[in-house]
């Protein structure tokens, strides 16, 4: 008589066996599918290494709107700034010519000196309006800051998924 241990053991072994031939294709399909859905592509504002958590959907589409806001912000300020640049070169000629034209004024003139005097206060108004255009750039350039800072504090160096950054650029 055989003893009863070795067809335990080949149950056993017959039985692992059949469990194995069971879960191979339920891997098999799971290794399948995975293989044909690509890695979801990552993006990240800044240039630093991206770290935390993935930005959600609506965190993505605000911080889209920062960075849009700054960036339109800052071409609009460069142009303001470029017409500051010009007014200062108006107001720096129309003084340098005012000094040539005080050496050589008949001053017993009053006509000449009314002449000169009316010079002089519109190159004043051209110096009160460039003041006025400098002291709201420089409200400009700190309401920017502060939106750069904020744009910077939320999203600089988080991770987003590209696709969500194409379908809200789609408009989705």
């Amino acid at each position: 008589m055989m003893p009863a241990l070795p067809t335990n053991h080949f149950r056993l072994a017959m039985r692992t066996l059949n469990r194995t031939l069971l879960i191979l294709p339920l891997l098999a399909a799971m290794l399948a599918v995975a293989a044909d859905k690509p890695a979801r592509k990552e993006g990240s504002f800044g240039s630093g290494k991206a770290a935390g958590a993935y930005l959600t959907k609506e965190q993505l589409r605000t911080c889209l709107a920062h960075q849009a806001k700054v960036k339109d912000e800052d071409a609009t300020m460069l142009n303001e700034q470029a017409g500051i640049a010009t007014l200062k070169a108006d107001i720096a000629r129309s003084s340098d010519d005012l000094k040539g034209k005080l050496e050589t004024i008949d001053r017993a003139s009053a006509e000449a000196v009314d002449g000169y005097n009316d010079a002089v206060q519109t190159r004043d108004k051209q110096i009160d309006e460039y003041q006025k255009r400098v002291d709201a750039f420089n409200t400009r350039v700190d309401a920017n800051q502060t939106e750069r800072d904020a744009f910077g504090q939320g999203c600089i160096n988080r991770r987003y998924f590209e696709e969500d950054e194409i379908a809200i650029r789609k408009g989705k």
